[in-house]
């Protein structure tokens, strides 16, 4: 393949011609076969990834140096007098005698068949043809169908990476939106030479890159590596279909997401639509897709092996119930699951940017349920606290207030509260505090310094006691738990005592109890003195 790409560079940065699908198509073709089989060769390997054994055993068996000498020798004859060829092409009047064409490319062909024989002898190529049959033919028809998109395309477009590429997916993208918006708002209209869509006065454009094209290529790149992880529970080429399904369905909910877009900036707040919406939803269609693609596909015959042992087990309730106890008591599961509820939460209520603070509820109760769910173990784990870190917490608490540097400024969140009911403001408060006090300093202790704090001090992260000091995984733990927060030195501060709080009885619970007390003492301050910005 090396040796390929050298000698095509080469005969090409020398020798230059003119277009030659126009003058000499012969030319064209020929020239197309090493690009295809290049593309082909990185297919096969995707798809034939499973059988790489049989493969390498063929090749170390059938492999002749004496042979490949002879044929490199042929090879390198060939090239050369396909490289002195295509110079007296290259020179040659539109109008010439078509010999020179002819012969160019029969030495070329000549001179790739001799390297792939180079690359192995023709006995193995035949074994291959033999127990990689499905599998060569797929890459084979992948890589035809891809040279002959990419070439078109860059023929008619220019540089196939180019926006302009995608403005047939433009259309389509505004036809589809624009047929979704249409049924649930009356006002809806499109202008497809200028690719407007709008609905009352809200109005948006839909370029190139507002398309999906994105998001398909970042979901084909999602299913690469999922394909390439969970090979051995795969089905060859069954499992190529997701590229097709997964690209489609992003598509699809990206129209969904221009759609919606519209109809919020039309009917509700142009504020919301431009702001979180549009780039929330987005990457809420990719975690659903690239979840879904994970959870069912190998548990669909058609995508995923399924050994007679395992039909077995899946089809006995006992073991069923077993193997559901030990997903439930995976260590990384237990420490992760109230901040990645947390985090999920996030990204949902993000849609509703600038005014996102209004679901704050919804990440309180995605939090719960992650602690319901492992409520017997959590009960274990945290034990009771000491009065030392209740008190060390509520100086930490004093101390971020003491130096907020958005104390006595106007706050966009002051503003909105005011316009609301006090029965609703007291409920939201409400779950404010909940959230604050409780969710979310388990959800971050447990997963910054009862996961992230010891998973870098061993692999095996439930091996490390608590009451193991690592000053690496403190300084980096820290630093990580302040980034999430505005303030991230004085929040990388805290996480520090939170940390050697924890360290220093061996309990989490301590670390906890601390970090409760400072969001408890933060919290009533900012209710009592009407300090939001520290909210």
């Amino acid at each position: 393949m090396a040796l390929v790409i050298v000698e095509l560079l080469t005969i090409r940065l020398f020798t230059p011609l003119p277009d030659v699908w126009g003058i000499w198509p012969v030319v064209g073709v020929v020239q197309a076969v090493p690009k295809i089989l290049l593309l082909v060769a990185a297919i096969f390997v995707v798809v034939g990834w499973s059988k790489r054994s049989a493969i390498l055993a063929a090749f170390n068996q059938d492999a002749d140096p004496v042979q490949i000498s002879a044929t490199a020798a042929i090879s390198a004859a060939a090239m050369l007098a396909a490289f002195l060829a295509r110079g007296l092409l290259a020179q040659a009047p539109p109008g010439a005698d078509a010999f020179l064409a002819y012969l160019y490319s029969a030495l070329f062909l000549t001179a790739i068949t001799s390297l792939v024989l180079v690359a192995a002898p023709l006995g193995f190529w035949r074994e291959i043809v033999t127990f990689c049959k499905p599998e060569l033919m797929l890459a084979l028809g992948l890589g035809l169908l891809g040279y002959v998109t990419g070439a078109t395309l860059d023929r008619e477009r220019g540089s196939f990476l180019s926006e302009d590429n995608w403005a047939e997916l433009s259309d389509a993208t505004l036809q589809l939106s624009y047929w979704i918006l249409k049924h649930f708002d009356h006002s809806a209209f499109m202008d497809p030479a200028t690719r407007v869509l709008g609905a009352g006065d809200f109005s948006v454009r839909i370029f190139a890159a507002c398309s999906g094209y994105e998001g398909m290529m970042l979901i084909a790149v999602f299913v690469v590596g999922y394909i390439v992880i969970f090979r051995r529970s795969l089905k060859f080429p069954n499992v190529l279909l997701l590229f097709p399904l997964a690209m489609g369905a992003i598509w699809l909910l990206n129209s969904l997401r221009i759609a919606l877009l519209v109809f919020i900036g039309a009917n509700f707040s142009p504020d919301i639509a431009l702001g979180g919406f549009h780039s929330q939803f987005g990457w809420i269609s990719f975690l659903l897709i690239a979840i879904t693609i994970m959870t069912v596909a190998q548990k669909l015959a058609f995508f995923g092996k399924r050994s007679p042992i395992m039909a077995a087990a899946m089809s006995n309730a006992a073991n069923a119930a077993r193997a559901r106890q030990a997903a439930d008591s995976n260590p990384a599961l237990i420490f992760l699951a109230p901040f990645i509820a947390l985090m999920a939460g996030q990204i949902v209520t993000r849609i509703a940017a600038p005014h996102d603070y209004l679901l704050y509820p919804i990440k309180v109760i995605a939090v719960f349920a992650a602690l319901y769910a492992f409520r017997n173990v959590y009960k274990q784990l945290l034990g009771t606290p000491d009065a030392a870190s209740v008190l060390i917490g509520g100086i930490a608490g004093v101390l971020w207030i003491a130096t907020d540097p958005g104390a006595g400024s106007h706050t966009p969140l002051e503003q909105s509260l005011s316009e609301f009911s006090p029965i609703v403001v007291a409920l939201w408060l409400a779950f404010r505090g909940i959230g604050t006090i409780i969710m979310v300093p388990i959800a971050e202790e447990l997963a910054f310094r009862g996961y992230l704090y010891r998973v870098l001090q061993a692999a095996k992260f439930e091996t490390v006691d608590f009451r193991a000091f690592g000053l690496v995984a403190l300084v980096v733990s820290s630093s990580l738990f302040g980034l999430m927060h505005d303030r991230w030195l004085a929040a990388a501060l805290a996480g520090t005592l939170y940390a050697l709080l924890m360290i220093r009885r061996g309990r989490i619970g301590d670390a906890i109890a601390a970090h409760m007390t400072t969001n408890a003492v933060i919290f009533t301050w900012a209710v009592v003195a009407g300090q939001w910005s520290l909210l």
